[in-house]
């Protein structure tokens, strides 16, 4: 061992080893309930996977809730750059190591790893490396959530200010059971011995070679002023699929609208999320409107044939949500209540796919991260 790493471990302190990598650990609980969440239909044996089973998170709020699973991920990630910025590199390392022994043992590769995940595995290996300039952008120009003079704010402010209380309070107990201690005088085992470093090390490097080079401009932590990749119309056909897959009949339907071409009125199908409001003529078909709602035209026979599937419509289907005027039809299969010509074929649903879509920060929603 070096010299100088023999003289950076000594002024490491036995506390600040075990907070980060409990920090670190918390920040793969997290990751592992993210991924639970929201990639259920593509890790549906994710509890035999995933290798954290402390039970440390004790939320609920999440759990049909990938939004706010998605963003108290993302703040657990900031509360671990902020620790592993002030650490010298060899600690960063070490938990680096760790980080590839889990993509090992948890299994996820290039070929089975939704595409914003992928680009969350980035994400983390730039804030174990040191480099968290990504994530402190992303905070300063976050889309403020909550209104800092309204009640819910000051809510959050004190139920923030009492978990960080009990927090501080064990925190001291541990602090003051570790004093005198430095960095080499406490071993932590890892928690991922079935993992390889190696072999978890190759697959992350598969996985960050399909998203490098779009991760600066593409992907964000939180949401940002001005994005504008919120818009429905500008969601990927694989987003708007994935969204299909998860919620399935409870938000989606497909039904006849009218389109208006060069002054022709048409009917044809679409994608529907129920909550959209919709405006309607006078035979009773709704009008076609950008706000969560898709031509079939956009989509692919294949991708056509995932979305029948998973909503389970067939191709003698009609639809229930409104009287028609069948005498208004301008195209043929009106009455088709699926995206184009079915034809299920086992398997169809493998194919790639991509992900859905103590801090406090200004413009920042605040909670509790356990």
């Amino acid at each position: 061992m070096k010299r100088q790493q023999i003289q950076q471990q000594k002024q490491v302190s036995a506390y600040e080893k075990k907070v980060t990598h409990d920090l670190f650990l918390m920040s793969l609980e997290w990751l592992e309930k993210y991924i639970e969440v929201v990639y259920e239909n593509e890790f549906p044996d994710w509890q035999n996977r995933k290798q954290i089973h402390d039970d440390n998170i004790k939320r609920t709020d999440i759990d049909n809730n990938p939004t706010m699973a998605e963003d108290t991920l993302s703040t657990q990630l900031l509360l671990l750059e902020t620790n592993l910025k002030r650490r010298p590199e060899f600690v960063r390392e070490e938990i680096k190591e760790e980080f590839y022994k889990w993509i090992n043992a948890v299994r996820i590769d290039k070929n089975n790893c939704p595409e914003r995940l992928k680009h969350f595995l980035f994400g983390i290996h730039e804030i174990l490396e040191g480099r968290g300039e990504k994530i402190r952008k992303d905070v300063e120009n976050e889309k403020p959530t909550v209104d800092s003079n309204s009640s819910e704010y000051m809510e959050q402010m004190r139920n923030l200010f009492a978990y960080t209380h009990v927090a501080s309070q064990k925190e001291e107990k541990v602090e003051k059971s570790l004093e005198g201690q430095t960095y080499k005088d406490i071993e932590i085992k890892s928690k991922f011995g079935s993992g390889d470093t190696k072999s978890g090390e190759q697959a992350f490097q598969r996985i960050a070679g399909t998203v490098s080079s779009s991760h600066e401009a593409s992907f964000h932590f939180f949401p940002q002023q001005g994005q504008q990749s919120n818009s429905p119309q500008q969601l990927t056909n694989s987003e708007i699929i994935q969204d299909v897959i998860r919620n399935k009949n409870q938000v989606w339907r497909i039904d006849d609208v009218i389109i208006y071409q060069d002054g022709v009125k048409y009917i044809t199908k679409a994608l529907i999320k129920k909550s959209v409001q919709l405006e309607y003529d006078e035979t009773g078909y709704p009008l076609f409107n950008s706000e969560n709602m898709y031509q079939e035209s956009r989509f692919n026979e294949e991708e056509k044939m995932v979305i029948n599937q998973v909503l389970g419509i067939s191709s003698l289907a009609s639809t229930n949500y409104y009287q028609k005027d069948e005498s208004t039809s301008t195209t043929p299969n009106s009455n088709n209540s699926s995206l184009g010509t079915i034809s299920l074929i086992v398997g169809v649903l493998a194919i790639s796919s991509l992900g859905i879509y103590g801090v406090v920060k200004k413009s920042k929603k605040v909670k509790n991260s356990r």
